[in-house]
């Protein structure tokens, strides 16, 4: 169910958003009042061909209700799952005071350093960082809920695991983006709400939207738009917002507008200081730097001078944007298979480790999901589904989440935990 939450996401929201720009809306992000090009209805393909492309590779399964695990969850087991959520919850309450004081994001949760200034200020600590934002945090809290879940949810894990949930999403929170704090905690909510009814999914939803609204209290304002209200101008931030970009580049390549060159954006998949080593194109260079990684690309498409961007603006274009800047018309039906047949192989991924009672694994995809697919669908950029630093985060991640095992005794066979096992 969640998964497919989220490719409806990512296909309705920008549609809508690109509907109200062709109805004559303000596109903020690309200072244009809206006109009719047709970008409606390549959206509209686009994003039947990645509902085509998410259910071929998981035959139907994506689009059915997940069939919930049924186990016989022993005394071991629940013992097991409350001493490894108290272990997790000392690891992210480790990780949360490390962000907070280390790092310094606690000026930012006072209002006494902004957002931007907070991330820029990292220096050396910024890989430590984000690891701990995108793979550390996240994964040992759906680790946990992957663990309590096979554990046939005790009642004496669950304070536990709420309180785990909690200090995760301060770490979340505590970078100062309106979603930082919901994102952080998606992986283990994807876990918990896999098969979940739709009364749940709802109430959940609706927990989310309260926490956007905290931290737009918290870190954002109205000065300075033209929305008379926060509900106003967080419905045109999921819609007008998501589409615009969309709706711009479309607008570019039906009047002939010449569009970047999309292959150089691919070779920053072996991380920056290789990529500078083999090509050359440093910051040095600015423009050449810029056109080589997609996301400034995009924005400097639309008109964004390099010194915003040097200064840390960007836009975010969906995957149907770099289908047509990589090749044109042709490129939104590749990129729409491409975006529903990578969702169907996350998603096989994730059942098949629900399936085999694998925490580790459960915990490893559902985050790769959020921070890695979920960023692809929501904002484009292909690189970063398979980017080193990918690679290099989830290699860390598993010896960190192995640890946990260690540290709780727990003794694994093969891909399947005894400690997780049903009885016979």
């Amino acid at each position: 169910m969640p998964l497919r939450l989220m490719l409806l996401f990512v296909v309705l929201t920008p549609l809508a958003g690109i509907i109200q720009v062709e109805n004559g809306a303000y596109g903020a992000n690309v200072a244009v009042w809206g006109y009719p090009n047709g970008a409606s209805y390549a959206f509209a393909f686009y994003g039947l061909c990645a509902f085509a492309g998410a259910w071929l590779v998981t035959r139907g399964a994506i689009f059915a209700a997940p069939r919930p695990s049924v186990s016989t969850p022993t005394n071991r087991m629940r013992k097991a799952s409350l001493r490894l959520t108290h272990i997790a919850l000392v690891v992210n309450g480790l990780l949360c005071i490390v962000t907070l004081f280390v790092f310094g994001s606690f000026a930012v949760l006072t209002g006494d350093v902004a957002k931007g200034e907070f991330r820029s200020s990292l220096g050396g600590l910024g890989a430590l960082a984000f690891l701990t934002l995108k793979w550390f945090a996240p994964s040992v809290f759906a680790f946990a809920c992957a663990v309590y879940s096979f554990a046939g949810r005790p009642t004496s894990a669950r304070p536990s695991l709420i309180l785990l949930g909690l200090v995760t999403f301060v770490i979340g929170l505590s970078w100062g983006f309106k979603t930082s704090g919901l994102v952080t905690i998606l992986p283990g909510l994807i876990v918990l709400l896999w098969a979940a009814p739709m009364r749940k999914i709802v109430y959940s939803i609706l927990l989310g939207f309260g926490a956007i609204l905290l931290a737009f209290t918290l870190f954002d304002t109205l000065e300075g738009t033209t929305y008379g209200g926060v509900l106003e101008f967080l419905l045109a931030r999921a819609t007008v917002y998501q589409g615009d970009v969309s709706w711009y580049i479309w607008d570019m390549w039906v009047s002939n507008t010449p569009l970047p060159d999309y292959g150089n954006t691919l070779l920053v998949v072996v991380g920056d200081r290789l990529f500078s080593l083999f090509s050359g194109i440093t910051r040095a260079d600015p423009e050449r730097w810029i056109l080589a990684h997609y996301g400034s690309l995009l924005t400097y498409t639309i008109g964004y001078p390099i010194e915003g961007i040097e200064a840390g603006h960007s836009v975010t274009g969906t995957p149907f944007s770099e289908g047509v800047i990589a090749a044109g018309a042709i490129g939104v039906p590749i990129f729409g298979l491409a975006a529903g047949a990578v969702a169907g192989f996350v998603y096989r991924q994730i059942a098949t480790a629900l399936g085999r009672r694998n925490p580790v694994g459960v915990a490893l995809w559902c985050n790769y999901s959020v921070f890695g697919l979920f960023s692809w669908l929501n904002g484009g950029d292909i690189v970063q589904l398979f980017h080193v630093a990918v690679i290099v985060g989830a290699a860390l991640c598993w010896l960190v989440l192995r640890t946990l095992y260690s540290l709780a005794r727990a003794r694994p066979v093969s891909h399947r935990p005894y400690i997780l096992q049903a009885s016979t």
